[in-house]
């Protein structure tokens, strides 16, 4: 039995786990808590799931409405609405609404709580059967030119020169994901460089488990095509965030994230090499994850991807010994994510030409920038993370984090006693 539970309360989700887990010892449910992530993304079916429980978010909420939605998305799993208590007039809504069964909460009848659950999910089965054979079924599993099994295509969410990105549900992650899909092609040598990519990221993700990593659910090849299937991000990247605008407060706390990622890489002997806000995503919690290692190096991987001594990353955000094909180490991501915490503080790029090598030739040569009068606080933070040599950085991401937090407590406590 799989479940998914949208109940706010901790409270309600332990006893729901006792009653399922006399049945079912070994009972999967997963809980979704909707004031703290919201509602169910729009393209979401459950289908992964037996069936899924849902409880008015608030007191002041009945819950109706959200039923009502969630039953009017065509191949949406049983839903049994929870009611706070015995209401009539708000069980006959539910019924009418969509619901499978009502429960009350307040007064759980366990065998009947039992067998609905059974009944339901036997209901799906049968739905879920039926619709694997149809047309509909065999085209959503098409992804461009590549059919992938046990994913849903929900939307194309980016096409570039090489590969694509689909929002997708996986039956077996019982979320949806992000599915990167690209042609597969062998090189002179045989290799096939695009699953090579696609191996390096799955791995470092493997070795690397992280709360600000991104998580990586399968790597796999359908139809000449590599796939990568990954943590999905409605609220994107911190490029968008930064569009909004960001206090000094939360771009020192984004910082912090950031160089406590990067020490996680660096410890497991992994450097990132291409920083950059689009390479940082952001979780509906807050918590920021880093994303894109095709350009990582892992001294523990047999094989590189890039050869010696070539410039490779995004010219605004290379150290200087990037921007020339040097030799690197985790000083070298240390002072991209200078840079990237420099555009939060102030809005811009630190340095900005007509072309790419322009910039490279700043990053080696141009003074260290500097940040407006009112964050002249930061100043030695941001001169630190952004020296032109190597050996004048913070050692590693920890050492890094630390000062980074220790800026932002007293930034907090100057803006206490103004």
């Amino acid at each position: 039995m799989r479940l998914l539970l949208v109940e706010e309360d901790p409270k309600v989700r332990s006893l729901l786990r006792h009653h399922l887990s006399c049945r079912w010892p070994e009972v999967q449910i997963s809980a979704h808590p909707p004031l703290q992530r919201g509602p169910l993304p729009p393209e979401f079916l459950a289908q992964g799931y037996d069936a899924v429980l849902l409880a008015p978010a608030t007191d002041e909420d009945d819950g109706i409405a959200a039923l009502h939605e969630l039953r009017s998305r065509p191949g949406f799993a049983p839903v049994i609405f929870m009611a706070p208590h015995e209401q009539p007039s708000l069980r006959e809504r539910a019924m009418e609404a969509g619901a499978y069964g009502v429960l009350i909460k307040s007064r759980i009848d366990h065998e009947a709580f039992l067998g609905m659950l059974e009944a339901a999910s036997r209901l799906h089965r049968r739905e879920l059967a039926d619709w694997r054979i149809s047309p509909e079924a065999v085209e959503s599993r098409r992804f461009g030119e590549a059919r992938i099994p046990e994913y849903r295509r929900a939307r194309l969410l980016a096409r570039g020169s090489v590969s694509q990105l689909y929002v997708a549900e996986s039956e077996k992650a019982g979320t949806l994901v992000v599915l990167k899909v690209t042609p597969s092609r062998r090189d002179e040598s045989g290799i096939d460089q695009v699953f090579a990519r696609f191996l390096q990221e799955y791995e470092i993700a493997q070795r690397v488990r992280h709360p600000n990593i991104v998580r990586l659910y399968e790597l796999g090849v359908a139809d000449d095509h590599a796939y990568l299937a990954m943590e999905y991000f409605p609220r994107g990247d911190l490029r968008r965030r930064m569009r909004g605008g960001i206090s000094p407060s939360e771009a020192l706390g984004f910082g912090s994230q950031i160089a406590r990622a990067l020490s996680a890489l660096h410890a497991a002997g992994i450097l990132h090499r291409d920083l950059k806000p689009g390479n940082v995503m952001l979780r509906v919690d807050g918590q920021i994850a880093l994303i894109d290692f095709g350009l990582a190096k892992h001294e523990a991987l047999d094989y590189d991807i890039t050869d010696t001594g070539m410039i490779f990353g995004t010219p605004h955000y290379m150290s200087p010994e990037q921007g020339h094909g040097q030799d690197l180490d985790p000083r070298s991501d240390l002072y991209s994510l200078g840079v990237m915490l420099f555009e939060m503080l102030t809005g811009r790029k630190p340095y900005t030409a007509d072309n790419p090598m322009a910039i490279i030739y700043m990053h080696r040569n141009a003074p260290t920038p500097r940040l407006p009068e009112t964050l002249g606080d930061l100043q030695p933070l941001l001169d630190r993370l952004l020296g032109k040599q190597a050996r004048e950085r913070f050692r590693n991401g920890a050492e890094a984090m630390r000062a980074i937090d220790a800026a932002r407590a007293a930034w907090l406590t100057k803006g206490a006693l103004a």
